[in-house]
């Protein structure tokens, strides 16, 4: 429960330790408020009343005192800078570049299969897979490489997912696997530009056909400090020797991502699933918040006490002598 007016909830000090130096103020009106002796001339007739000339020493200046006490109070206030938060600014850092690498050869079209009972291609249970993906990762700046025979570019990196997802779902088939062609040009798609996390998520159901193997390529993902992660699509079995020694998995254990393998929707579903949260774990979100700074009006203030002060016992008062 809070007290404030709603304008002014988030209200802090940015350095609430200076208003430790407020204590100083009840003992600087106690020092110049104590009383002593007033200046007179010892005369031996009046030496029993000494006692009683003790008044304050003061005692003309109560008011100006007051004036600049308050003033000095404020602008302790002002210098532990008094302020209301505003909001959140957008932070152009916050979220992952991720590149997509897919494998649409004609293979892909193969209907081994299934979501909801009903029999669908390897394309068809990736687009599925790959949408709730990309949905659930607003702050992301997704892009898509599909390859076949030689790699193209889909969608570059933007934040703008629908638009992406529907370039994907209007790309056609193709002939021939060149995986490391398709890693590579996803590579200089996500390598520019950003100072965001970088990561490659390559899918593919064969075996790189022709052009550069993905270990060729591994090595400059690696430099740019991009992750790779790798899932072979399809219902054949890769036994785990053959996974052990399969180029991608080399590759994504080179640049710190992991190796899958996908028989299934559901399992696919999975993996996906699986890499949202490494990546989001990897996510260091930063937040920015704007400020209405409320110090000026103390400041001011004060300053205005003071002159107020000056203008009354230097002018307006001002003795003649």
């Amino acid at each position: 429960m809070t007290f404030l007016p709603e304008s002014w909830q988030g209200f802090e000090f940015a350095y609430p330790w200076l208003l430790l130096l407020l204590l100083l103020v009840p003992f600087i009106a106690w020092w110049l408020g104590r009383t002593g002796p007033l200046p007179s001339v010892v005369v031996p007739t009046l030496r029993p009343l000494r006692a009683l000339g003790t008044t304050p020493r003061r005692h003309r200046g109560r008011w100006r005192w007051t004036l600049i006490l308050t003033a000095l109070t404020l602008l302790i206030i002002a210098l532990a800078r008094p302020r209301v938060q505003r909001g959140d600014l957008p932070d152009p850092t916050k979220g992952i570049d991720i590149m997509l690498a897919l494998d649409y050869s004609r293979s892909m079209a193969e209907q081994d299969f299934h979501l909801n009972g009903q029999r669908i291609s390897r394309r068809a249970a990736l687009l599925h897979v790959v949408d709730d993906f990309v949905k659930k990762r607003p702050n992301d700046r997704v892009g898509i490489v599909c390859f076949a025979r030689s790699p193209f570019l889909v969608s570059p990196l933007t934040l703008d997912h629908e638009w992406a997802m529907n370039s994907l779902r209007e790309t056609d088939y193709s002939t021939g696997t060149a995986i490391g062609e398709g890693l590579a040009a996803a590579w200089q798609f996500i390598k520019k530009n950003s100072e965001r996390s970088k990561v490659i998520i390559l899918v593919t159901d064969g075996q790189n056909m022709q052009g550069r193997p993905p270990l060729q390529i591994a090595p400059f993902i690696l430099r740019d400090q991009i992750r790779l992660y790798s899932i072979i699509i399809g219902p054949e079995i890769v036994t785990p020797t053959a996974a052990a020694n399969h180029e991608l998995h080399k590759s994504s254990r080179m640049t710190g991502g992991q190796f899958f393998q996908a028989r299934d929707t559901e399992t696919l579903q999975k993996i996906y699933e699986l890499i949202d949260q490494l990546e989001k774990k990897a996510l260091l979100q930063k937040r920015f918040v704007t400020w209405r700074e409320l110090f000026p009006w103390f400041a001011g203030t004060a300053l205005l006490l003071l002159l107020g002060e000056f203008a009354w016992n230097g002018i307006i008062r001002r003795r003649i002598p």
